[in-house]
């Protein structure tokens, strides 16, 4: 199978960002609000980017809780999670280095997106990510940019990898590999989730690249 291009979602994919994330929107709320949301109502509200949900959690002072909330953002970063998941890195370079293109399609907002790129050093095998919007979740969408700016009219010789049942729905309804990234323990894949693969440990995914994307 040639594969021609791979995006990835970011959060819990790429790295443990996740934990960052419910910290962050912990913090802000507590700040403007005085109370601490459970994680789980945090989940529950995801889908916007960080402009859609802070709108919902803390209405009508977006300008003020979105500052706020990426400097926590930042913050946690630095404390929580530094790095990719051991072995991401070994992977994308190794597809960088088949000349496959490579890109970034997460549900965050553009600003917290930038800091995880930056912050993880995602730059130097990534130069294209689509983010979120504040309306809800627009993968396919997103997806469809990607591929509309590659240049790439054959949506099937792209995969898009990730660790959530609606991250492989999005890439089916753009025409794309579903490929689950379950080697996190904060995946929400379950084993009835259709995908052409799925992989539970960062090693059986770069077989899969050695053996299939070349």
């Amino acid at each position: 199978m040639a594969i021609r291009g791979i995006i990835f979602d970011l959060d819990g994919t790429l790295a443990n960002t996740l934990p960052v994330c419910i910290k962050a929107y912990q913090d802000t709320v507590y700040h403007f609000c005085g109370r601490v949301p459970e994680e789980a109502e945090i989940i529950g509200l995801f889908g916007p980017n960080e402009e859609g949900m802070l709108q919902q959690m803390i209405p009508g002072q977006l300008t003020e809780t979105l500052a706020y909330y990426l400097k926590v953002y930042e913050q946690y970063h630095l404390q929580l999670c530094t790095g990719l998941f051991p072995g991401i890195g070994g992977s994308l370079s190794a597809i960088q280095s088949k000349g496959i293109k490579m890109a970034i399609v997460s549900g965050k907002g553009a600003f917290s997106a930038a800091i995880s790129m930056r912050i993880l050093g995602l730059e130097q095998w990534i130069d294209l990510v689509e983010t979120g919007f504040d309306y809800g979740p627009d993968k396919p969408r997103s997806l469809r940019i990607v591929l509309e700016k590659w240049g790439l009219r054959s949506p099937e010789n792209t995969a898009y990898v990730g660790d959530a049942p609606y991250d492989m729905q999005a890439a089916r309804e753009a025409g794309l590999l579903p490929l689950g990234a379950a080697w996190a323990q904060s995946s929400s894949l379950k084993p009835e989730t259709p995908t052409y693969a799925t992989f539970f440990d960062i090693a059986s995914w770069r077989e899969w690249i050695e053996k299939l994307a070349s």
